[in-house]
C-alpha cells in the first residue's frame, strides 16, 4: 500500500508528500479538518481523509523525503516563510507546497487536481466578496436616487421658474388698482415666460415649490359687478370647451387683503393627470377682478392653504369704488326712487364706458321704465299701484303730457333738458312724499327693474 500521501486542504493549500506516520500523526493532533483531500501515492484519485486512514498500512517503510513536522516552539522562532512545505502551520496559516519539495516520481503519478467543494468556495469567495460589495454599493445609490430624486426634481423646477421670475415680492398695477404682497414661496412671472399662457392677463404668478400656478384678470362688466356668483359661471362656462372634464366642487366667501371675494373649486383630468383649480372673484366699482390658480391634484390640502394665503396678500385700492361711490351720494338726492346700489349699477354703467354721470337722473327714468315690463306680473302690477300715488298730486293734463314724455324717453328718443327736469321734479317730489315703508319698496322694485334692464340687449 502506499507509503506517501499528498494533502489538499478546504482552503485550497496543498502539502506533502508525508509518510504515513507523519499522516497519521496529524491525524490524531486533529491538525487535519475533516474536509482534508488526501492522494496515496499511486492511487487514481483524491479520496476523503477518513477513507484513506481507513486505508491498510504498509508493509514496510520507505524513507520519507519530507522533515518532520516542527514542534510549536520552533514555529513560534522562524518566520512564516521559513517553515517546512510538508508540515502544515497552526490552524488558518497554511503556506503552499513549494513543487521542488515534491520527489519528481511521485509529481509524474499525480492525478489532476480535483477542486472539491470547499476549495471552490474558497477559490471563488475573492470574487464573490468583491461582487457583492459591488451590489451593495449600487444598492445604496439607488436607493439615494430614489429618495432624492423628488427633491433634485422639486429644486430643478423652482431653479427654472425662478429664471423667469420678477425680482419684486409687492405686485402692483397701477392702471387696474391691483396691489398683490406674495407670500412667501410666491412669486410674479414676467409675461414672455414659458409656463403659462394666459392673454389678457395682469398678473402670472407661481409657487413652484407646490406646483401651483395662477393668473389674475380683469373684466368690465358693469351688469354683472354686484353679483359675483353670476360672473364665477361665465368663467367656468368660457372654460368647459377646453376642460371638457371640468367638475365644480363647491363655492364660499373668501378673505382678501381688503374687502371680500368669493371662490369657486374645480377639478380636471389634464389628460391622465388629475388636476385642481380654484377660481377666487371681487369687484372693484365696474372692474371684476378673478385670480385664476391651478395645480395636480397630488398637491392635496397644500394647494388650498397656498391660495388662502395668495389672497390674504391681495388689496385692491379701491379706487374705482371710490369713484363710484363719490357720485352715487351726489345723486342719491336727485333719484330718490332708486337704491343706492341700483344708483351704483348706472354710474358704474356709464363710468366703465368713458361717460359722465350728469345724465344718470334721466337715464333712472329710461331704465326703471324698460326694467318694469321685465318683472314678473305680480312684482309689476305692485311698481305700477306705487307709482299711481307718486302722480297723484300731478294735474291731469299736466300727467298726460308727462306720461307722453316718459314713452319717449323709454323708447330712447331725444327729449328736451327742460321738459326731463320738469318730469324729474314731479317724480322726486312724489316719490319724497311716499310713506317710508312704500318709499323702502319701490327701490327694491326699481332696483330689480335696473338689473332687468341692464341685461337687455
Amino acid at each position: 500500500m502506499a507509503n506517501h500521501y499528498l494533502l489538499h486542504l478546504p482552503d485550497g493549500t496543498e502539502y506533502g508528500p508525508v509518510d504515513r506516520a507523519t499522516f497519521e500523526a496529524w491525524s490524531r493532533q486533529g491538525r487535519l479538518p475533516a474536509e482534508t483531500l488526501v492522494w496515496p501515492e499511486g492511487a487514481p484519485e483524491w479520496m476523503s481523509l477518513q477513507k484513506a486512514l481507513a486505508l491498510p498500512a504498509p508493509s514496510a517503510a520507505r524513507p520519507a523525503p519530507t522533515t518532520p513536522a516542527p514542534s510549536p516552539a520552533a514555529s513560534s522562532t522562524h518566520p512564516a516563510s521559513a517553515r517546512p512545505t510538508s508540515a502544515p502551520p497552526p490552524e488558518h496559516d497554511h503556506p503552499e507546497t513549494l513543487p521542488s519539495m515534491r520527489t519528481p516520481a511521485f509529481d509524474d503519478k499525480r492525478p489532476r487536481a480535483r477542486a472539491g467543494a470547499s476549495g471552490l468556495l474558497a477559490a471563488w469567495r475573492p470574487l464573490a466578496m468583491t461582487l457583492l460589495g459591488v451590489i451593495v454599493v449600487l444598492a445604496v445609490l439607488a436607493g439615494l436616487w430614489v429618495a432624492l430624486r423628488p427633491f433634485v426634481a422639486k429644486r430643478r423646477a423652482i431653479a427654472a421658474v425662478q429664471r423667469h421670475a420678477l425680482a419684486d415680492r409687492r405686485v402692483e398695477d397701477p392702471e387696474a388698482g391691483l396691489v398683490i404682497e406674495l407670500p412667501t414661496g410666491w412669486m410674479a412671472l414676467r409675461p414672455d415666460n414659458p409656463f403659462m399662457v394666459r392673454p389678457g392677463a395682469r398678473v402670472r404668478l407661481a409657487q413652484p415649490a407646490a406646483s401651483i400656478f395662477g393668473a389674475v384678470s380683469v373684466a368690465v362688466r358693469p351688469r354683472q359687478m354686484d353679483d359675483l356668483d353670476a360672473h364665477l359661471d361665465d368663467l367656468l362656462q368660457e372654460r368647459l370647451p377646453r376642460l371638457p372634464s371640468q367638475k365644480e366642487g363647491g363655492r364660499s366667501d373668501v378673505q382678501l387683503g381688503k374687502g371680500r371675494g368669493r371662490l369657486v373649486r374645480t377639478t380636471w383630468e389634464d389628460g391622465l393627470v388629475p388636476m385642481q383649480g380654484a377660481t377666487v372673484a371681487w369687484a372693484d366699482g365696474y372692474d371684476l377682478f378673478s385670480l385664476d390658480a391651478w395645480a395636480p391634484g397630488s398637491a392635496g390640502g397644500a394647494f388650498a392653504a397656498e391660495v388662502d394665503a395668495l389672497c390674504r396678500g391681495i388689496a385692491p385700492k379701491g379706487q374705482v369704488a371710490a369713484r363710484i361711490d363719490e357720485a352715487v351720494e351726489r345723486l342719491a338726492v336727485e333719484v330718490p326712487e332708486l337704491s343706492r346700489d341700483a344708483l351704483r349699477l348706472l354710474v358704474a354703467e356709464r363710468l366703465s364706458e368713458g361717460r359722465g354721470v350728469e345724465d344718470v337722473p334721466s337715464a333712472a327714468l329710461r331704465t326703471v321704465s324698460r326694467g318694469l315690463d321685465a318683472l314678473g306680473a305680480t312684482e309689476a302690477a305692485e311698481m305700477r299701484g306705487i307709482y299711481q300715488k307718486v302722480w297723484e298730486p300731478v294735474p291731469e293734463a299736466e300727467r298726460v303730457r308727462l306720461a307722453s314724455l316718459l314713452n319717449e324717453i323709454k323708447a330712447g328718443r331725444p327729449v328736451r333738458d327742460e321738459d326731463v327736469l320738469a318730469l324729474r321734479a314731479v317724480v322726486k317730489a312724489g316719490v319724497l312724499a311716499l310713506p317710508e315703508e312704500q318709499r323702502a319698496r319701490l327701490q327694491e322694485l326699481s332696483g330689480r327693474a335696473v338689473r332687468q334692464s341692464l341685461l337687455l340687449p
